[in-house]
């Protein structure tokens, strides 16, 4: 087999310290084989007035291999096929490729899909391609065109202050080391209390400091917020227990959750026992804490299941099936009790929810069935729980070498931009999308310690490496392709 660096024309201008990514493979790949297509099209109904009726070839190289990219272009979609308006792009040697010109290569590579491998492996054809790539009015672009990032994976908290990442996506190059994500030590080498993600964020709290941490786990930057005044001292006591959610509150018309440590953020710091909760509102644009709300509870927040964010209000699940909210707008706590026929086995049956209009939803465990409910106002405007009417049997989604006498799960973490939730097993972990029925194993760890699974959604871009070694290194095409 040639040395992929031997096959390279003269004029191409390889990133420097690694090997070539041949053009060609990577334009016949799938991904530009959709692309390419669909961009032309979109091209047609554009404004001719912004495409120069002068295209030039990609700046940064000395030329580019013409005939290889029209031939790629050919074997990808028969694009060569397709005609341009001679009157808004032409050159002396009569019609130019798409790939030769920046504006419509920036419309192609704008619609390459949100994998974590898919900017950095384009960002390695060229430097043109890099440039591209790595400009953050694209990122931006790049974001608000696809809307939605990713889930990249889960962060798994125990209660023995232990964490550690998980993958979700289990093929090379997208597939994400552990290792890529560790948790960071706190000052005085303690493990911080892993809470939550949320918009790209999460949230760490050590209450020995009296100090939350808001944590980018792509970058490592940190936003370090001390706990208000009036709650320092309650933190030496060991009987309260002590949460956190951020929230993203970035008012730019078309911003795009997943790349928001630079975005302006909202803080809810939570603490209680079996008698109180207390909570706090920290916004980060004038950087101060608001009033301390209090009122009086009957059960503590139930550690080991995440909340979930429905409209204005946080709400985290207490032990008993209650359900505690924290209104982000108003400042202020309220109580929801349970539906009163939702019936368990214990306290850790239960499990908040996000439907898909955005409402309160609650999940009940029964064996291997989980009953839904959803409160929504009625024709008179009364909110209260709702049935749905249908329960969810699980054993048919598991493998059949699943022993009938093991046949248990348990409701462990929640994704609420997807609405699935993590069920363990003593064959692994398993994530059920509850719209769509779609199950998948995330973990083929045997694991029944306390934990729960956060998720964590983010949008890879060029100079982050996933699956190989950061774009600027050299490359070996084994871990490329």
């Amino acid at each position: 087999m040639m040395d992929p660096a031997s096959q390279v024309p003269q004029g191409v201008d390889p990133i420097p310290n690694s090997p070539c990514v041949d053009a060609q493979r990577l334009l016949c790949s799938a991904a530009l084989s959709d692309t390419i297509p669909k961009v032309l099209d979109d091209i047609e109904m554009m404004d001719p007035a912004p495409i120069p009726e002068q295209a030039d070839t990609i700046q940064g190289t000395a030329f580019v291999d013409a005939k290889r990219l029209r031939c790629s272009a050919t074997s990808a979609g028969a694009v060569s096929k397709r005609r341009l308006d001679d009157d808004n792009i032409s050159s002396s040697q009569g019609l130019v490729h798409p790939l030769d010109n920046d504006c419509l290569l920036e419309e192609i590579l704008l619609r390459l899909p949100p994998k974590p491998s898919s900017l950095p492996l384009a960002s390695l054809v060229c430097t043109s391609w890099r440039n591209i790539l790595s400009n953050p009015k694209f990122r931006k672009r790049f974001r608000k065109h696809h809307r939605k990032p990713p889930l990249l994976g889960f962060f798994v908290a125990y209660t023995d202050t232990k964490h550690n990442f998980v993958p979700v996506l289990d093929t090379k190059p997208d597939r994400i080391s552990a290792a890529r994500f560790s948790v960071p030590r706190s000052r005085s080498n303690h493990h911080w209390d892993f809470l939550g993600c949320r918009h790209g964020l999460a949230v760490l709290l050590i209450k020995w400091q009296c100090e939350t941490v808001i944590w980018d786990p792509l970058t490592g930057q940190q936003h370090r917020v001390p706990f208000p005044p009036g709650l320092q001292n309650t933190a030496t006591d060991t009987f309260w227990g002590w949460h956190a959610a951020v929230v993203c509150v970035d008012a730019e018309d078309g911003h795009v959750h997943g790349d928001c440590f630079s975005s302006p953020f909202k803080l809810v710091l939570m603490c209680g026992g079996d008698t109180q909760a207390s909570a706090c509102l920290y916004e980060s644009v004038s950087s101060t804490w608001g009033n301390i709300v209090s009122m009086p509870t009957t059960d503590e927040i139930l550690r080991i299941r995440p909340r979930v964010l429905i409209g204005n209000a946080l709400c985290w699940l207490l032990y008993g099936g209650g359900v505690l909210a924290f209104d982000i707008e108003r400042q202020s706590l309220d109580v929801i009790e349970k539906p009163a026929d939702a019936h368990a086995t214990d306290d850790y049956s239960f499990q908040l929810l996000r439907t898909n209009d955005s409402c309160l939803g609650f999940a009940v465990m029964s064996e291997l069935g989980i009953q839904l409910w959803k409160r929504s106002s009625n024709s008179d405007g009364v909110i209260r729980w709702v049935l749905q009417p249908e329960v969810i049997q699980l054993e048919g989604f598991f493998p059949q070498s699943m022993h009938s006498d093991y046949k248990e799960a348990d409701m462990v973490g929640y994704d609420e931009e997807s609405n699935a939730i993590v069920l363990a097993t003593y064959i692994g972990d398993f994530m059920l999308q509850l719209e769509s029925m779609g199950f998948i194993r995330i973990s083929k760890r045997n694991c029944w310690s306390s934990k729960v699974h956060y998720p964590y959604r983010n949008f890879y871009t060029t100079g982050r490496g996933v699956g190989c070694k950061w774009v600027d290194q050299k490359l070996r095409a084994s871990e490329i392709y």
